[in-house]
Formats: C-alpha cells, structure tokens, sequence
C-alpha cells in the first residue's frame, strides 16, 4: 500500500508571524517527503496548510500577535524555496505544492457595520457636594475622619498623588460604613463627589466613556470573546471630526464579557465622537465598522442570549460611478426563527399569547385588542437586536413575511379571520 500515498499534508499553525518559522516547519515536512519517497512511497504533493497570516494592525511586525513580517510574495518563495532546498539536497523530483491559506483569502471580505445607541455621560465641571461639607464630615467614623484630615492636609501641601490615595481610603472606609448601616446613603453619595472633585483637581484624565453598540460580541465577534482576537474598529462616518472622548464598547447581552476593551496598538479604549442627541434613531447616528473579520467571525457566531446573525448586505465592484453595487440584501434571523433553533414552537406560542389578550382584553375596543395582538405578531417577526419603531412590516429570513397595516385591520368590522390571516407568516 505504500505506493498509494502520494500526498504529505501538515499544518504549522495559524498567523504565522515570520518567514524563518515557516521555513523551518516547512523544512521539516520536506524531509519527511524525501524519506517517504526514499522508502517507496508514490509522492506527489505536499498541502502546507494554513498560516498565510494578515496584519490586523498594520505594523508589519513580527513582534505583534496579529502582524506579519511579511508579503505574499516573501510568503510564497520561503516555502517554495525551503522544499526545493531539501528535495534538491536528497534527489527528489519537486512535488505540487498547496497551501490552504483562508484567512488571508476571505478575512478582508467582510465588514461588520454597527450602530453605538447610547453612551455613559460624565460632567467635565467638578460636582457640588449633595450635603453640607459640616454635616458630611460630622458623620464620619474616626479612621475615616482621619483619613479626610490626610486629605485635606495633602491638598493644602500640593501633593496631587497623596491626595488620590488619601481619597481613595475615605471612599473605601465609607462604603464599609454604609455596609454597617452607620452612615447614610447622602453621606456615601457626598463622599463619591468629593472624591471627583479631588480626581479632577489633581489632573486625572477624563473617565472612559461606555459606549452600548447594538451588537452581539459573542455572536459577530467570537474569536474577541474566545481568544482575545483584535480587529480594527473604528468609526465609518464623522471622519472630518476630531474624535474628543475615548471608550469601550458594551455589547447588548446581559453577560459581563460582552464587552470590548482591548484594541488594536495595545490601547485599552478606542478614539470616538460624542453621540449626538441620544445616539440613536435617525436623528443622529453613530456607525462604527469592524474590519478583516471576514475568515471565522459568521461562522463560529451562534445565538448566545438568543441573538441571531446580523442582516448581511452583499456588495460587488462594479464600473458605475460609485464603483460599488448592492446585488443583495438579506435580513437576519427573526425572532421566531432564533426560537426554533432553540426547539420552541413560535407558532403556538403566538397562539397562547393572542387568545390570552382576547381573554382579558375589552370587548369593545377592538382597536386597542388589534393593536396589542399586532404588536405581538412583530416581536415574532422582528430582528432580535434594537431597531427604531416603525410600521408592521413582518420580515422574516425566509422571506416569507407580508405587510399588515393597522388601520385597515382595525377597520374590518371584527371579522377575525380575515384580519388574522395574515399572521400565516411561519
């Protein structure tokens, strides 16, 4: 059987920071070809698998997690070369070589585009204390008082550092008098200002803002969850603005990992505009973009806390003046759909839902009843994550979904068949 093997495949690893460790892996696989040949084997080929790798932060280092100190080209002749080295040195007819480089294929293939609806605000004037300075001070237990004269005593010798951490023992021997029940949520709120005010005298930069991202880390951005993976992130739109605060990005889970806090240059908050208004709706949006995550991030994405796949807009070069055409548009899972793959029935709980309203519901007002029982229907059919509130249109993945309106329905004279039968949308 020895004459049937013709193909040596192996697999280094993945973002392979250099061309000396290719080489080197690529020089051993080559010796195991010769020998194989040596003792018979019918060689052909040899798959080098994966470990093209891309530069995620433009460094073109080999000292970065996600660079490469390399190009394709460069890439291409280290193994090239490294076989031909090893074949020529034992006399061994060159193999084909492949390589299943996908990442670098596929990851600049795929933007994922997402909206920042709200963000934390903080006040950059220093804050009043909520009660009188006398009465605050009269309140303290005695380590704490002795740590408010540290204080202040630090304050009037200039000592900015001592000052910080004379304020941060107060805060911390507050909370623990809180705790105790012996000091007063005013006092515990007072001694949060005066530590601000502190903080803001001696030049502490200005706190990291949260910005609320209606996304899912762990559906769109996995491999951040999972491996730490970075990806540039920044925004799409207000580029000709200086950006004038700094944050991270909080995702719309309810799990504490659902955030993102470590970007691309080693930087633990990201360069952002201040939201306009409140940040959402269409008033005044706020779009980030996060790039090359075109490789694995759709893929390994699944529905934790139930929030499916975002919409996915397909667009294609082309010679129009735009240079760009949408040739498709697909909205993502629905609701209902997100349910099924979790082995619920949509249909029937929609049932059990409406025939609950009918049951407690007024009689005479079929308007309102009609209402409810619409609204209903959209949860179903709606997108899981944050969307402005507009007409019933019920879209589904499928592409199933029709078009209710309202004041037609309410209208119909009660006749319920007729006005539910466009609820055959599952």
């Amino acid at each position: 059987m020895l004459d049937c093997l013709q193909l040596l495949h192996f697999h280094i690893g993945s973002q392979i920071p250099s061309t000396a460790l290719l080489a080197d892996g690529v020089s051993e696989a080559a010796q195991i070809y010769s020998e194989l040949v040596r003792l018979g084997a019918g060689m052909r080929v040899i798959d080098i698998g994966g470990g093209l790798g891309i530069d995620y932060d433009g460094s073109k280092s080999q000292d970065s997690d996600v660079s490469v100190a390399y190009t394709l080209q460069e890439y291409a002749s280290a193994v090239v070369e490294s076989v031909r080295l090893v074949c020529d040195r034992k006399g061994v007819n060159h193999p084909i070589i492949c390589s299943e480089s996908g990442r670098a294929i596929v990851s600049h293939h795929s933007i994922l585009v997402f909206q920042a609806v709200s963000a934390s605000s903080h006040d950059s004037s220093p804050p009043a204390l909520s009660v009188g300075l006398q009465y605050f001070i009269e309140q303290l237990a005695d380590e704490a008082l002795i740590d408010y004269q540290n204080l202040s005593a630090a304050a009037i010798r200039g000592e900015r550092e001592t000052c910080l951490l004379y304020a941060d023992k107060l805060k911390q021997r507050c909370v623990e008098q809180f705790k105790e029940g012996s000091l007063g949520i005013e006092q515990l709120a007072a001694v949060d200002d005066l530590c601000e005010v502190v903080s803001k005298a001696v030049g502490v930069p200005d706190p990291i803002h949260t910005y609320h991202v209606n996304v899912s880390v762990f559906t769109s951005i996995p491999d951040f969850w999972g491996i730490q993976q970075l990806f540039p992130i920044l925004p799409i739109h207000r580029l000709d603005e200086t950006p004038s605060v700094r944050g991270i990005l909080s995702d719309l889970t309810c799990d504490s990992d659902g955030k993102i806090d470590k970007f691309i240059g080693g930087e633990s908050s990201l360069p952002l505009h201040k939201l306009e208004g409140n940040g959402g709706g269409e008033s005044a949006p706020y779009y980030l973009g996060m790039f090359l995550g075109g490789a694995y991030e759709e893929a390994l994405g699944g529905v934790h806390n139930l929030f499916g796949g975002p919409s996915v807009v397909r667009v294609s070069q082309s010679d129009g003046p735009h240079s760009f055409a949408v040739t498709r548009a697909m909205p993502g899972p629905s609701c209902g759909d997100v349910l099924r793959v979790m082995h619920h029935e949509p249909e029937l709980m929609f049932q059990t839902l409406k025939h609950r309203v009918e049951e407690y519901a007024d009689d005479g007002d079929v308007k309102s009843n009609v209402s409810i029982i619409n609204g209903l229907a959209s949860c179903f059919n709606n997108m899981p994550y944050l969307a402005a509130a507009e007409t019933c249109r019920l879209t589904t993945a499928g592409g199933g979904g029709n078009y209710c309106d309202d004041d037609s329905i309410a209208s119909s004279d009660g006749a319920e068949d007729e006005q539910w039968s466009y609820l055959q949308w599952i």
